[in-house]
């Protein structure tokens, strides 16, 4: 059987009889703001081995302060710096802090390894190459 791509009415591709698609995430808030970054996080690894394949994850606005190590929403909540740190190691997905945001909110020096700067430009890339934006 030969392995065809095919992209349908739907963005979607599909790779000998699987479905593959490719997302984007957005996370604007902080981990303390709300419980949006906890689902940013959830959905993210609820897409593990489902056909979903995240490309990216950036943030933007004060979702950059979820690259500081230490920042706990709730109580029972994982730290999500390291948590982010561990999908992207385990799915190879890129972790981008918007670098605007970036140098408005957090202090210089801040230890954000593993999560890179990115431009305004390279986030609308990623949305171009995106089959789907989903935003938190």
């Amino acid at each position: 059987m030969r392995n065809q791509t095919t992209r349908g009415l739907t963005g979607s591709h599909q790779h000998a009889g699987k479905f593959n698609v490719k997302c984007l995430i957005i996370v604007n808030e902080s981990p303390w703001q709300s419980a949006l970054s906890l689902c940013a996080l959830r959905f993210a690894r609820a897409s593990e081995g489902s056909g979903i394949q995240l490309a990216a994850v950036f943030f933007r606005e004060d979702g950059v302060y979820n690259a500081l190590g230490g920042t706990l929403a709730d109580a029972g909540t994982p730290e999500l710096s390291a948590a982010w740190r561990e999908l992207a190691a385990r799915c190879g997905t890129k972790l981008l802090l918007c670098s605007s945001s970036f140098q408005r909110r957090l202090p210089a020096g801040s230890d954000i390894r593993d999560f890179q700067q990115s431009g305004l430009a390279e986030m609308l890339e990623w949305v171009r190459t995106s089959d789907r934006i989903i935003t938190f």
